[in-house]
């Protein structure tokens, strides 16, 4: 049999003896994106960085080698993406350089500008991690948002030495700090907690406000109050009889 990623996670799950169930409750993903993994159907995710974050910590949980993985996948869908986005092409007139004499007091110079900004560069990269607080991005969702859906993709980054809860529960991070998850909400008002936690206790929180609203439910209530006043009406009637 050919080796593909959806027959890789899936081999490797059972391996384990883990259910869908089982890989939702550690990742945090929800079971139809891990059935579209294990099938390579990539059209319930909305795009590249979606499918390949989903797919990072599946490989991860399941401890695959994700990089190898990874080169399977783009052989085999990463082309599917590349389809939905249009590509146009422009013209562009190439204007000819100036000529710039090149001595060696400006090739020092320009090697010690650069040494200087990459320096004070790295002083400030370490002052800014261990003693301010992490960076913290949320991608999705945006804040005071109506979803009809009660799944919700969660997608964002923060500081990739840091340690990030959602709702008191600890997300996996990438290699650079971005993470990529679903949570389950429930009907009407839901608050998403998100707190990033680096080495020296230093936090940043942010918090967003979902609605939720189940778009079956008020045909659900109509059929309801049909059915009463059906009920209320035949009543009558035998009464007057």
């Amino acid at each position: 049999m050919q080796t593909t990623v959806g027959n890789t996670l899936k081999n490797q799950r059972l391996k384990k003896s883990f259910s869908l169930d089982d890989v939702h409750k550690f990742v945090k993903i929800h079971p139809k994106f891990l059935i579209a993994l294990e099938e390579g159907d990539y059209s319930v995710f909305s795009n590249k960085i979606h499918a390949t974050g989903f797919l990072k910590n599946y490989a991860e949980f399941l401890e695959l080698d994700v990089d190898k993985l990874l080169a399977i996948w783009r052989r085999e869908y990463e082309a599917q993406f590349d389809k939905k986005k249009e590509s146009t092409v422009k013209k562009k007139k190439v204007l000819e350089p100036a000529k710039i004499l090149v001595t060696p007091g400006l090739v020092f110079s320009v090697i010690a500008v650069v040494l200087v900004f990459v320096f004070f560069g790295y002083l400030f990269y370490q002052y800014r991690s261990y003693s301010g607080a992490p960076k913290l991005e949320i991608y999705s969702p945006q804040n005071s948002i109506v979803v009809n859906s009660e799944v919700l993709d969660v997608t964002g980054k923060t500081d990739r030495d840091s340690v990030l809860l959602i709702n008191n529960q600890r997300v996996l991070l990438d290699k650079d700090g971005s993470f990529v998850t679903s949570l389950k909400i429930r009907d009407g008002l839901n608050t998403i907690s998100f707190l990033s936690v680096n080495k020296l206790g230093r936090e940043t929180e942010e918090v967003r406000t979902i609605i939720f609203r189940d778009l079956e439910e008020p045909e659900e209530v109509e059929e309801a109050s049909e059915s009463t006043e059906s009920t209320a009406t035949t009543d009558l009637i035998l009464d007057d009889e």
